[in-house]
């Protein structure tokens, strides 16, 4: 469940529509060139929320042609339709021109190499220059080379270095005088300290095409030839590295590959024409493994495994929100999400999750499964995913605003038997089942956060947190401050947000009460999180604190821990958690690769001692043994190969944890949670203590019907569902005759029984606390415990007309 917030930059009034959008590669920072009918053209940078950078504003009385920003520094370059070319830089807006006269033509060429110490540029004349950047983003005086082809050029590409061009034959060619060879190892130098991988260097040699079809091939030492020629002009090129193949695309749309060896000497293997509609544009993408994608006004695109000789259509579907006849214009593909964006004639961003599965004999397939749709304004003509992977640049060509698109993981929370879900960027739906009541409510900005208790909602936007008190089917505002804190908790009448090295602890209103300070060493807080009345705070330097929030002022419980000291290879916290008494943290962390670990750990606060859950293997740490053989085995076979991607204690029963698991090659581990539903998820339940460690007390598969896990509060796990799927309640929930209903309000959260508490969902505390003991007893193996807490669990059971069957009946029954 994700939801695109729109984003409209703040473009100043000179500027005109929008015909260029370039995202940086790794800085959230967006060049937008524009063109005025009166004035001429524009180029302006932007940041992730559309906020103009206003030193960053370049006019020229004509028109931006070209965007290219350098792969590493905030560097753009900026070709005009006169030839001119500037080197622009952010945030600084200091702008270097290319020398006088080098191109009098549009530019129609700007590349650069892979780590930007080398720039092409080209024009419409035919004139290609190819320049020097050193390490500090500096232009080199005149160029290494400029070569007239006389016709104009259309495209180029930098070559990867071949496996075999290795780090010792460049050091020998640098010794020997090689300037080429020398300029890679400064740049190595440059970026991240000069240790070099096998292969890793920057590859110079590049293709460049030309209007008449002609494609040339320019070494390392700037030395132009021809290398092939095709029926009309190259709209597109591809070298696949590990073929040794260029692939050529030209305007008529003809696919050509072609063999190259090392010579130069090249060998036509394959060509096909491409379909599309006739007299339209054709957006074409290439992905990093060989797929090309159009798109050109149909109502499909198109997609051909260039590698696997592959060929087939996506459509759209009406039942997600689309129009009958709607068009798709352009196509962006995000590498590191596996998501294809497409944007239609009807002003919507159709978007496609990719996904590899395997069969039974272990072959894999792609699939793309299409998400609800993102809507801005107008006939979408350019898409440009960015450098954060959750960000889209959204053109319209009847339109002069661009959009930015931010994705955000709608946001959830429950406690005290209510629940807020996010619907849309401004829509909640919040649930009490105390009362079996459920509401919308629409907010007044963009959604970021949410926390909810029985008497208060707070809101977060990324600016304001807004406070909102229950009032029957309805909420009314008591309070809104400004507050750019990123977590957000709550406890009675306190809310907790952070600041550099503190977490503020401040009443509805805003009022800072208390401060709790963390020194420099132990970080700035980044991970809030209330169970019971104790909060759990995790640091960006990897320590962790637990408070008690019981008196007036929260006190903490133990020390600041630094688990960098406790756990091998962590790079840094994913979710913290305490437990109900505040005597447990467990914690979910990232290592230093950037991978999930597949451990759950558990830090013992009184006893100052940490144990881990290893989801990879199935098994606890060597030190907790699992109550018997059968229970190791199904520990090994159900649990082993997955890994923990949300976790939640019982809000009331401290020994009771549960987390949900994917397997470890989902694509979970590289998206968000918001995609469980598309995976094999594994619902674990633990019993955690001191004198028995870490006991499996039940594991089950997710019902397909819901999203995810939101809470655990005893008897039921809470779940979110899919909007439109409630599902069949069943056993789940025990309603009243007489409670309100709101048909009209979607319920996004529903409740399931844990396996323990089928048939006594509406028992009293008492009885509720002894199946629990039954449960626990059952599990570490005690059988005289048992029998004593099923005294009461029997005596509850008499006394009700209808009982479905428990393991407690199984058992007094043996």
């Amino acid at each position: 469940m994700a939801v695109y917030f729109d984003h409209r930059v703040e473009a100043p009034d000179s500027s005109g529509a929008a015909v260029l959008v370039s995202w940086h590669s790794s800085v959230c920072v967006l060049a937008v060139g524009s063109v005025n009918a009166s004035s001429g053209g524009c180029v302006d940078l932007y940041l992730q929320q559309g906020e103009h950078v206003e030193l960053c504003h370049v006019e020229r009385g004509f028109s931006p042609s070209l965007l290219q920003w350098h792969p590493t520094k905030p560097l753009l370059a900026v070709g005009w339709e006169t030839g001119e070319t500037i080197l622009l830089s952010h945030p600084s807006g200091e702008h270097t021109p290319l020398p006088n006269n080098t191109h009098t033509a549009c530019i129609t060429v700007l590349e650069w190499s892979s780590n930007g110490s080398r720039l092409v540029t080209g024009d419409q004349a035919g004139v290609m220059a190819v320049w020097r950047v050193d390490a500090r983003g500096k232009l080199q005086g005149s160029p290494l080379i400029k070569h007239d082809y006389s016709k104009p050029l259309t495209c180029c590409i930098f070559r990867p270095t071949a496996p075999a061009e290795d780090v010792a034959m460049l050091a020998r060619a640098a010794v020997s005088g090689d300037e080429s060879a020398l300029d890679m190892f400064n740049w190595k130098k440059s970026n991240k300290g000069a240790v070099f991988a096998l292969g890793s260097q920057e590859g110079l040699a590049f293709y460049i095409s030309a209007a008449d079809g002609s494609v040339y091939s320019v070494d390392e030492q700037v030395r132009s030839v021809a290398l092939l020629s095709v029926e009309s002009a190259v709209q597109k090129m591809w070298y696949s590295k590990r073929r040794a193949v260029l692939a050529v695309v030209t305007e008529s749309l003809l696919l050509s590959q072609f063999s190259v060896g090392p010579e130069g000497f090249t060998q036509e293997i394959s060509k096909v024409k491409l379909s599309s509609r006739g007299g339209q544009h054709t957006d074409i993408v290439w992905t990093e493994n060989g797929l090309l994608i159009t798109a050109s006004g149909e109502q499909h695109i198109r997609l051909w495994d260039v590698e696997l000789d592959d060929h087939y259509a996506l459509s759209l579907d009406e039942s997600l929100g689309f129009e009958k006849g709607e068009l798709l214009n352009c196509v962006s593909f995000c590498i590191s999400k596996q998501v294809l964006a497409a944007g239609t004639s009807m002003g919507r961003v159709a978007l496609w999750h990719m996904v590899t599965v395997s069969d039974q004999k272990g072959d894999t397939k792609t699939q793309w499964k299409l998400q609800t749709p993102a809507e801005v304004e107008g006939n979408i003509s350019q898409l440009q995913w960015g450098s954060s992977s959750h960000l889209l640049a959204v053109c319209s060509s009847n339109s002069s605003c661009v959009v930015i698109l931010s994705e955000h993981v709608m946001c959830s929370h429950y406690s005290q038997q209510m629940a807020a879900v996010q619907l849309t960027p401004t829509q909640l739906s919040l649930a009490n089942f105390n009362s079996n009541t459920h509401i919308t409510f629409h907010t007044d900005t963009h959604i970021r956060a949410v926390q909810v208790t029985k008497d208060m909602v707070a809101v977060w936007n990324g600016k304001y947190i807004t406070v909102y008190e229950p009032s029957g089917q309805t909420l009314h505002s008591t309070g809104s401050f400004q507050c750019e804190s990123a977590a957000l908790a709550l406890h009675d009448e306190n809310i907790y947000t952070i600041e550099p090295n503190r977490v503020q602890i401040r009443t509805p209103q805003g009022t800072v009460k208390q401060l709790l300070v963390f020194s420099e060493v132990e970080g700035n807080p980044t991970l809030l999180s209330v169970c019971g009345s104790y909060l759990a705070v995790g640091t960006d330097t990897s320590h962790v604190r637990v408070f008690n929030l019981t008196r007036r002022e929260a006190k903490p419980l133990g020390v600041t821990k630094n688990l960098c000291d406790l756990i091998p290879d962590l790079g840094a916290l994913r979710s913290v958690k305490c437990n109900a008494s505040g005597s447990q943290l467990s914690v979910l962390v990232t290592q230093v690769n950037g991978r999930p670990d597949n451990k759950v750990y558990f830090y013992d606060i009184e006893l100052d001692t940490l144990s881990y859950f290893d989801f990879f293997t199935g098994r606890p740490e060597s030190s907790l043994a699992l109550s018997d053989d059968s229970q190791r085995t199904r520990c090994e076979g159900e649990l082993a190969a997955r890994c923990p991607v949300s976790q939640f204690w019982d809000e009331n029963e401290p020994r009771l944890f549960v987390c949900e698991t994917v397997p470890v090659n989902s694509d979970l581990l590289r998206s968000s949670q918001s995609q469980t539903e598309k995976e094999d998820v594994m619902v674990v339940t633990f019993f955690v203590t001191q004198e028995h460690g870490l006991l499996l007390q039940d594991s089950q598969p997710k019902p397909a019907t819901l999203l995810s896990l939101l809470a655990l509060d005893t008897p039921y796990y809470y779940y979110i569902c899919k909007l439109g799927e409630v599902g069949d309640q069943g056993q789940a929930v025990s309603t009243p005759a007489d409670a309100p209903q709101v048909p009209s309000a979607p319920q996004m959260v529903v409740r399931r029984a844990l396996r323990d508490f089928v048939g006594l969902e509406s028992c009293e505390k008492q009885t509720r606390d002894a199946m629990l003991n039954f449960s626990f007893y059952l599990t570490i193996g005690d059988m005289d415990e048992a029998f004593k807490a099923i005294k009461l669990i029997k005596r509850y059971m008499y006394s009700c007309t209808h009982i479905l069957p428990t393991r407690a009946m199984r058992f007094i029954s043996v």
